[in-house]
This record gives structure tokens, sequence and C-alpha cells, in this order.
């Protein structure tokens, strides 16, 4: 038996990989407070991540302008907006300071956050009704999911969720058209490059995996990155060293498009970021090239998926790069011949599972 709660507030202020990962956060609370009113705070330009999300009921953004007057305005109409909900809970899962006031402010009678391991500005005894201790080493997913556990509740499912509009899937297939593709035709999405440039494998891998789905599993390689001028640039370059011809999406595509294209292929292969989690939550087998990340909470989600990850000593460090200088020696070492027969291996494996 719950207590009556009417009005959620979830806070999350983080990338877009971060704000994906909560969905199983509101589906579990939909599960648990059916008649709720379930709203998110995220930064501005991260709402396409929930958007449309049959679990939410409303989407707050947080912006940031160049303005400070602008800015204070803003932000007090944003906290103007929040307490007219009359929240009951406000759960904070960005652990920040910021997110910690601003979980205060809304007004909320209850305010969960997380015990933080490293020392803040803000004591959180003072913002917080509740500070949960998170039990130990575990996936983001989980991480997410111990809040809503301590409320008490129980729930079936723990899978991240994207949802789109048909007018996305139209465009989407029109963008392929134009690109002599079709989503009915069989492809692979290779996202090898974020603007955390230390996360990617080093450019001949990459060209030479284009190579190999091309000539020896007969399948087309579209590259896919940010609509930015490095991304771009080194997905081009991708492009000049490989001696077939895999097809570049790179910054034609949104977010939901990306989803959709996704969705469609057989497998993606991808750095830790935001993709790979849309490539989990639209159930598209994954192989990740991971470097420095900790495998264990921000692998991909699900089952059936593949990192390949160096096994030294020193990795997984969770550095930006060996000894902060931004490229990391795990993956620049990291050869083809340990990453082509395990991505064979997978499509292999993909191969089989669709002729059952």
């Amino acid at each position: 038996m719950h207590d009556v709660i009417n009005n959620i507030l979830i806070i999350k202020l983080k990338y877009l990989g971060d704000v994906l990962v909560t969905t199983p956060v509101f589906e579990a609370l939909r599960y648990c407070y059916p008649r709720a009113c379930i709203s998110a705070l995220v930064k501005k330009d991260t709402e396409e991540m929930l958007t449309q999300n049959p679990f939410l009921d409303n989407v707050f953004t947080l912006e940031k302008y160049a303005n400070p007057v602008l800015d204070l305005v803003k932000y007090l109409q944003l906290i103007q907006r929040l307490r007219r909900l009359n929240l009951d809970i406000a759960l904070e899962l960005t652990n920040s300071d910021r997110g910690a006031i601003l979980a205060f402010l809304s007004g909320a009678k209850r305010r969960l956050g997380f015990q933080s391991k490293k020392k803040k500005k803000l004591d959180r005894h003072l913002v917080f009704t509740d500070l949960i201790t998170s039990q130990g080493a575990r996936h983001i997913v989980d991480y997410h999911l111990e809040m809503v556990k301590y409320l008490g509740c129980t729930f079936p499912k723990k899978e991240i969720s994207l949802c789109w509009g048909q007018e996305e899937e139209r465009i989407c297939k029109q963008i392929l058209k134009d690109n002599g593709l079709s989503l009915k035709k069989k492809f692979v999405v290779l996202h090898p490059i974020s603007q955390a440039r230390y996360k990617a494998w080093h450019l001949d891998g990459y060209a030479a995996l284009c190579d190999y789905l091309q000539k020896e599993c007969g399948t087309q390689t579209i590259l896919v990155c940010n609509n930015n001028t490095d991304e771009r640039r080194f997905v081009h370059r991708i492009m000049e060293i490989s001696k077939t011809t895999p097809i570049n999406l790179g910054g034609q595509l949104s977010l939901k498009q990306l989803a959709i294209l996704i969705s469609h292929a057989k497998l993606f292969i991808g750095i830790d970021s935001a993709p790979m989690h849309m490539a989990t939550a639209v159930k598209t087998p994954v192989v990740a090239i991971f470097g420095p990340s900790r495998q264990f909470r921000w692998g991909p989600w699900g089952k059936g998926h593949i990192v390949i990850q160096k096994s030294w000593d020193c990795v997984p460090c969770g550095k930006e790069g060996c000894k902060g200088g931004g490229r990391s020696r795990c993956l620049d070492n990291l050869s083809i011949e340990e990453v082509i027969p395990i991505i064979g291996s997978k499509m292999n494996l993909v191969d089989s599972r669709k002729r059952l």
C-alpha cells in the first residue's frame, strides 16, 4: 500500500545519454503510481530523449542564457511553473548542487537525492528530506532505480524507452531515399566519434571495419555523428581512408530520425555515447568499443550486447584521456585484429537468428 502521491518530479541535468537511461524510472513510477502526474526536468536540448514518452506528463527544460538578467528571469519563471505542480515528491538523479537546489526550490514536500561520495559545496542534508546511499558498483539504470525502490515500489520491467511519431519516420525514409538507401536494406550503423574525442577509436580501425563489413559481410555501413565541424571532419576522414563506399549521414539526422535508422539496422557499432544507449532502447544488437569508460556503469543495457575493451590494469580509469591529455592509449593501441573477429562473430550470430 503506497502513500497517496499525485505529483512527481524527476530531475536529470546531464547529457543526452544520461537523460535517456533515466526512462526506466518513469515507467517504474507510472507502474507504482498510475494516476500521478509525472514530470521531468532536464537541460535544454536533451528533452528529445523524453518527448512522446507515454510514462511522462510534462517535460520541463533548464536553459542557460548569455544574458545574466534573462537567465535569472527564466530561472525564476521555471521555479514558478514547478511550484504550481504542487509536488508531492522530487527525485534528483543528477547528484549535483544545481539539481539539489532546484529540488528544494520546487516546493516538493519530499525530496530524494543520493548521498554523494565526492565533497559538494552544498550540504545535501539541508535541501533533501531523504538521502539515499547507493548499493555499490552497478549499472546506471539500476543506480537510478534504487531511488524508486527506496519509495517501496516494485515493478516488472527495467527497459530504456525512446519514442517518435509518424512524421519523423517519414522524414527519415526520405533522407535515406535521397541517399539511395531504404530501411528494408541490410545495413550496419557506425557511430565513431562524439565531442568526447578520448572515447573514439582510431581512423584506420574504423575504415578497415567499413571495408570488412562491405567486402566480407556484404553489408553497407552508414556513418553517423553530431552536426558539428570536428565530428563531421572525423567521419569524412573515415570515408577518405576506406577502400569501399560507406554512406555518410553525419549531421543529417535529428535524434528521433537517428533512433529510427538504428531501429532498422542489423547491428549498431559505436562508442560510449547517447546513440549507443539509443540502440539498446530500440532493441538493436550493439557492439561497443570502449576505452576508459566503466563498462559496469555505462555499458549497453540489456542482454546480447558486446563491449570490446582492453584488459589492461589501468582500464577502466574513467579519465578524459591518459594524463588528462584527451587521447586514450587503450583505444589508440586497440588493434584492428582484436576488433574485427568479434564484429564478424556478432554479425554471423545476428544473421543466424534472423534465419530462425
